[in-house]
């Protein structure tokens, strides 16, 4: 059976059907709906903005997080469970200035498109959101890097960003910060993919 490690569950594995995880071994999809009203009596739920063809099931009510709120439904405050609603992001991402220019030039030529194809489009805030997560595996999660550590890696569309996660002082107060330090191309071209990991012959991108 499919096990996977949501960030949130604290290392434990469960069952892939009973996370958010859009990678699904089946053909089932993802709606952001919203509850207009409970039936304890008769353990229903009425919901709304469902963007599916008239009949079609709906099988499983996952909780909303915060960032996939998509501001058009209303202007309520959402309301989530406490372990949705932490406040666990890592304080603050900033990129050198050699990690800058280089990623505003792959997305001037096009390299993250067709998702981001200029500037504007967020590919940077997108970044920044990700990274603020902590991407890093369970252990290291929480942690910082002594100046002597080897950078992550994380792939983004069509590049790589190379990063560390530092203590830094703010306001008095010592919090985590992510750098990028290094942003590179990647040529997919030959590239064999297990799961939709791009691997090279001996398992890692040249």
């Amino acid at each position: 059976k499919t096990k996977v490690r949501p960030p949130r569950a604290g290392g434990l594995k469960v069952g892939q059907l009973a996370t958010r995880s859009p990678h699904r071994p089946n053909a089932l999809g993802l709606s952001l709906v919203r509850i207009v009203s409970v039936d304890n009596k008769k353990k229903r739920l009425e919901i709304a903005a469902l963007d599916l063809v008239n009949g079609t099931p709906v099988y499983d009510i996952k909780p909303v997080v915060p960032w996939d709120i998509p501001g058009h439904h209303d202007t309520k405050p959402l309301k989530v469970p406490t372990w949705v609603s932490q406040e666990d992001a890592l304080s603050s991402v900033s990129f050198t200035s050699e990690a800058k220019t280089s990623l505003e030039r792959l997305i001037q030529y096009g390299k993250l498109a067709p998702f981001y194809k200029s500037e504007t489009d967020g590919a940077m805030e997108t970044i920044c959101e990700v990274l603020a997560q902590d991407p890093r595996c369970l252990k290291k999660r929480g942690t910082v890097d002594g100046n002597t550590a080897d950078p992550y890696k994380m792939i983004f569309c069509s590049i790589q960003l190379e990063f560390v996660v530092k203590a830094s002082i703010l306001e008095d107060t010592k919090v985590s910060e992510v750098s990028v330090i290094t942003v590179t191309e990647l040529d997919f071209e030959g590239a064999t993919f297990v799961d939709g990991l791009p691997l090279s012959g001996n398992g890692t991108l040249s």
